[in-house]
């Protein structure tokens, strides 16, 4: 619930929201912990009308009675479990959906296995506006993007899960929306990451050729997966570090695509990127911008998630940046010299499509 005025909670509501703040770093551990140790896949399995003995699931964690317990008895005050009369436990909806549900399992694991760690120095973050929680990989890098692919195999899965599963999702509701547009001969994709979007264009036109913008080492990952697809001739790679001076965009393109690209750099740098590209892209082409930006959400859960996940920005990432509101992102073109030619709102699972001119 979105609370517009005071007394939209009751007190002893707003205290059992108080509380369950304090203690969810408790509650959250321990459904990782469930998850781990195949607890929550056992429950998740079961009907409404099942239970399971604490000894049966001694039995399938593996864990002591001892620690079954813990996680067990957290469980059932959070609402996770049900314990019956003959102190056996059933699952409830919510545990379901922790269990079942693939978008909180991504949302689970990347809180988890990406960003837990490193939240611990948020406060220290948002006053440097710095990733200070990135030293829990690594010192040597200002920000997670050249590191991405030096991840730890647990934290790499999740970090490219999450972002392929949001971006993914949008890519076969994106495109018929765009070549209805015009038939677009060459797109370039700027922050192609590993070719996903540039690999689904092609798919979708037979005669459309992409250009992959990105780091060095996101385009030797792009360039490896278009090989084995063996897109080679329709698929190129453009390295570069679009935030350095020397920086240079290449020509021609009768479109410009961002996905998920510009929610990476502060509001300063977007400007500076979009007016690269305004001053490279021929006078007819097209800019599309597929964001997912917090005020455009179509309920309430949609929009928590979009604003938690967006500290991983700021302390993980790179310190400025985040997922912006629209309104931010339209007077900022507006200012550059585009025009908001359409948007599409609730595209995919969370995405807006800015459709821009010049």
């Amino acid at each position: 619930m979105t609370q517009k005025n005071y007394n939209d909670m009751s007190a002893v509501g707003a205290l059992k929201a108080a509380q369950y703040l304090a203690v969810s770093p408790f509650i959250f551990q321990a459904v990782v912990a469930m998850k781990k140790k195949g607890i929550l896949a056992h429950f998740g399995k079961m009907s409404k009308n099942d239970s399971v003995s604490r000894s049966e699931l001694v039995k399938i964690s593996g864990l002591s009675d001892y620690a079954v317990s813990m996680l067990t008895d957290l469980a059932v005050a959070a609402d996770l479990l049900i314990r019956n009369d003959d102190d056996t436990l059933s699952p409830t909806k919510i545990i379901h959906y922790l269990a079942n549900d693939r978008m909180t399992n991504v949302n689970l694991d990347f809180s988890s296995e990406v960003c837990y760690e490193g939240l611990k120095s948020m406060t220290e973050s948002l006053e440097t506006e710095t990733p200070k929680g990135l030293k829990v990989f690594t010192s040597s890098c200002a920000t997670i993007y050249p590191f991405l692919s030096s991840l730890p195999e647990k934290a790499r899965n999740a970090w490219f899960g999450f972002d392929h599963y949001y971006s993914d999702n949008v890519f076969s509701s994106v495109l018929p929306i765009l070549f209805r547009e015009r038939h677009f001969r060459h797109i370039n994709d700027i922050g192609g990451n590993t070719g996903k979007f540039a690999l689904a264009a092609t798919a979708f036109s037979d005669d459309t050729r992409v250009t992959i913008i990105d780091l060095p080492q996101q385009c030797e990952l792009a360039a490896a997966n278009i090989r084995e697809h063996g897109l080679e001739d329709r698929i190129d790679t453009c390295p570069v570090n679009i935030l350095e001076e020397s920086a240079r965009l290449p020509s021609g393109g009768d479109l410009w695509w961002m996905s998920q690209f510009l929610d990476c750099f502060s509001s300063e740098q977007i400007e500076e990127i979009l007016t690269m590209v305004y001053n490279a892209m021929d006078d007819g082409a097209m800019v599309a911008i597929n964001e997912v930006f917090g005020d455009r959400q179509s309920n309430d859960i949609a929009g928590l998630v979009i604003e938690a996940n967006s500290l991983y920005f700021t302390v993980m990432a790179n310190g400025v940046s985040r997922f912006y509101h629209s309104d931010v992102f339209i007077r900022l073109v507006e200012k550059i010299g585009f025009k908001v030619h359409r948007m599409v709102e609730h595209v995919g699972l969370a995405h807006t499509l800015l459709i821009l001119t010049k």
